[in-house]
Formats: C-alpha cells, structure tokens, sequence
C-alpha cells in the first residue's frame, strides 16, 4: 500500500467500522460492496471480488465486485477452478505478476477483460482453519505490480474482512434460529388455542348431552300425562254426552233449568272444541322439544367419542339446522336442495360443528333478510356439501386467510378467528377439503368435499381450503 503509518491506520479504521455498520445485517451485499471498493482504492487496484463459500459445500459464490463483468458476480467457482479455486483448495495466498498472472485470471472472468492483469493478489479467508471465502485485488498493465510486502499489508485487512464475515455469518444463523423459535412459538400457540376450543367444544357437547338427558325426563312423563289426560278428557266428555240424554226424564223442572243454564255459561261446545285443540297442540309442541332434544344429542353425539362411524350427512345438517335456528328464523329462508346422500365413514359430531360454524357465517354475513341454501351431491367416491348464502360477500385479497387462526373480519369481541381453523383442521382429518367462492354483494358459497370411506392410514395425504 502506498500509505504513511497514520494513512494506513486510518483506512484500517475505517474498513473496521464498515464491518460494525447495522446496515450489513439488513443488506449484507450493498456493504460487502461497499468493503470491496475501499480495499480496491486502498489497494491502488483496477479492480477485484469478494467470493464467500455455499455452506459447507465445496462451490465459492461471487458475491461483491468492481471492474468485473456483470456476469462475474453471483457466479459460482469450484474448489480447484481458476485462481479462486485455487486459493480455496490450497488455504494459502497467491501473488501473481506477469503474463503468469494475465494467463490465470482469465479463469475468473470468463476471459472478457479487455485488458488482463499485469499482478494480482489471493488470499483465503479463514476462520479458526474453516475457509469462508476467497478475496482478490488486481492491479492492470501500466501499474506497478503488487509486492510481496503489500501481500503481507493485505493480512490485517483479510484478518478484518474474515471477523466481518464471520459474525454475519453467526448473525444471520442466530436471525435463522430465532425466526424458527418465534415461528414453533407462533404454532404452539395456535394449537394451544384450538385445543382449549375443541377442548371447550367438547364440554360443551357433554352438557348438552347431560341436558338433553335430563330434558328427557320430564318430557317422557309429560307426554305419558298429556296422553292420560286426553283419555281422561275422552271419558269425561262421553259421561257428559250420558248425562245429556238423561236431562230429558228429570221431574224436577228447577234441577233442569239449573243445569242448561250451567251449560250455557259454561260454552259446553267451546270446552269440548277447545279442548281437544289444547291437547293437540300440547302434544305437538312435546313432540317439537323432543325432536331438539334428540337434535341437540346428535349434535354433541357425546356416547360416540371419537369413534368413527357411518352417519348420514344430511341427518347431521338438519340437526345442526334446528341447533342454530334461533341464530337464522329471523334474518333467513332456509332453501334444502338434498340429493339422498349415502351414509359416511366420519366423526359426525365434528362434521356438526363444522355445519355449525359455517351456518352461523352465513348467518352473520346476511344483513336485513337474506336466504341460506343447503345442497348436498356425490361425485365418484366423494360427497359434498354445499351451505350458500346471498350476504355481503368476502373480499378477494383475504378469501385466503380466512383460515388462518385468529384472523377474523367480525368487529372485536364477536368472533374469536378460530371457527373456520377448526372446520379446516376437522375436514382435514377426513381426508376432505373446503372450497370457497366469494362475490362481494352477492354472497358466499363454501362446498366441502368428504371421502364416503375412509382412507386407510398409508394414503394419507393432508388436504387444503382452497378459493
């Protein structure tokens, strides 16, 4: 180098705070750059490179050059090939001068320098004897060749360059590493919450189990007692019929006329209308609560577990219908378009909520009055199941996303982002997939496509929501 002591201290100084700089961890690349036209100036060069090792491969990368071809960097070189690879395979550095020099740097630069180089100089950078990289500086005709001295000089700037190098090289793996820590934190996370859902699911499920126990009671006796009653009531009316085909032999003209004027206050012919409407309606209204009970049973379907087991799917809709219509008769025409679907090898109480949630979006995504169609098909050894409404539709830019955990489009504090993760993770376990078609204005359609049987454990294959 052709510096004083103090001018080459300072140009050491000032490539050491390159190598501190922040910026080399956002954009390593400009400020290898930026290292490498220091040192070509430094070096009173006509240009150089800055080749780094792939791994732990035997292939070197050109990373940062000047006055070299475009073509030069990002290249690779094999340990052996040319004088990087050279270098590389020898752990030692080269000075070149001469025609020796010009004849062997071809090898770099693919041979389409104008003018060779009259010298150049090679050093292998290395860290605790493992090679990071190769560094060269070229000097061309009309300069004075480089020196064994200014090899020398060179190595307290290859000692500051291989620091740099390494610590990015322990930066970015530690960047990698926590990435990886935030990333398995991120997924931890989103199982811990669609375990303590699916967990709260199923507690939900037993008490409704529990419940619809013990609503069983109480209907069964009161529907024995509505039908007593009835009897009763039958009895009671046909003793009235006797009594009136007697009234004509009573004697006693006061008794008589005592008792048509009971009659007539009391509307005998209202009782005996209304009467008979009353059980009706009564037994009616037993027999709907006993259809929701049995409904919101085989909706938890508690007594099955995790078994799985052939159910009808459309038995599971209507279900889940009647579970859910406090949530829809206000706001919803129910359309059913059923084709007569076979029964499926599945879990039906996940598959229920799974219909549940789906429902339940649909409902909410109708504002004022709106119409939710359920359809069902067959397609070869799959079934599918349609639910549709004409509400206000999703957004193309996030029909993706909306099952990713968490992520929700209802205001903050009525959805919690995890319905759709959880249908998406159960109708993945039923080796079926989800398919969505969104029309902003025009409503929403999510066809969910599940295998009759289902596949052995060797075919398994994870399937995927799909827009």
């Amino acid at each position: 180098m052709a510096f004083d002591n103090m001018a080459k201290l300072s140009w050491i100084y000032d490539l050491y705070r390159m190598g501190q700089s922040a910026e080399l961890r956002d954009d390593p690349r400009k400020v290898q750059q930026q290292i490498m036209t220091h040192i070509v100036k430094g070096m009173e060069a006509a240009s150089g490179s800055l080749s780094l090792r792939e791994g732990e491969t035997d292939t070197l990368v050109v990373v940062a050059g000047i006055s070299i071809p475009e073509h030069v960097l990002g290249s690779k070189r094999k340990f052996g090939e040319g004088i990087i690879g050279f270098v590389a395979q020898s752990g030692e550095p080269l000075l070149l001068d001469g025609v020796e020099a010009g004849k062997r740097h071809g090898a770099l630069d693919g041979g389409e320098r104008k003018v060779a180089p009259s010298s150049a100089i090679c050093w292998p950078l290395k860290h605790d004897k493992r090679l990071l990289g190769v560094l060269c500086v070229n000097r061309d005709a009309g300069q004075p060749v480089f020196t064994p001295q200014d090899e020398e000089y060179g190595k307290v700037m290859v000692n500051l360059i291989t620091i740099v190098i390494e610590n990015m090289r322990l930066h970015t793996e530690q960047e990698a590493r926590i990435n990886n820590l935030y990333e398995l934190n991120r997924r931890l996370e989103d199982t811990q919450a669609q375990l303590v859902q699916s967990e709260k699911m199923a507690s939900i499920g037993q008490l409704a189990a529990g419940v619809a126990h013990e609503i069983n009671n109480p209907i069964g006796y009161v529907n024995s007692n509505l039908g007593a009653l009835d009897k009763y009531l039958g009895d009671v009316f046909q003793l009235v019929d006797a009594y009136e085909q007697a009234e004509s032999h009573l004697g006693d003209q006061a008794v008589l006329g005592n008792i048509q004027a009971l009659k007539k206050r009391l509307d005998l012919p209202f009782l005996r209308e209304d009467t008979a409407a009353l059980m009706s309606e009564s037994k009616e209204g037993i027999s709907r609560v006993k259809k929701i009970v049995q409904d919101l049973k085989d909706f938890s379907h508690a007594d099955a577990g995790d078994e799985w087991q052939e159910a009808n799917v459309e038995q599971g809709l209507d279900s889940t219908l009647n579970i859910v219509w406090n949530e829809l008769k206000y706001k919803c025409e129910v359309k059913k378009e059923y084709a007569k679907l076979p029964d499926i090898e599945c879990l039906p109480s996940q598959l229920n909520q799974v219909f549940m949630n789906m429902m339940v979006n649909a409902g909410h995504a109708i504002e004022g009055k709106g119409v939710l169609t359920l359809r069902t098909g067959t397609e070869g050894e799959m079934v599918w199941v349609e639910v549709a409404d004409n509400g206000k539709g999703i957004p193309q830019e996030i029909v993706q996303r909306i099952f990713d955990p968490f992520f929700t489009t209802k205001p903050v504090g009525t959805g919690t982002g995890l319905g759709l993760s959880l249908s998406l993770g159960i109708i993945n376990k039923h080796h079926g997939r989800i398919e969505v078609d969104s029309e902003l204005g025009k409503g929403t359609t999510f066809r969910i496509w599940l295998p009759i049987k289902h596949p052995p454990a060797q075919d398994e294959a994870k399937p995927a929501a799909s827009a």
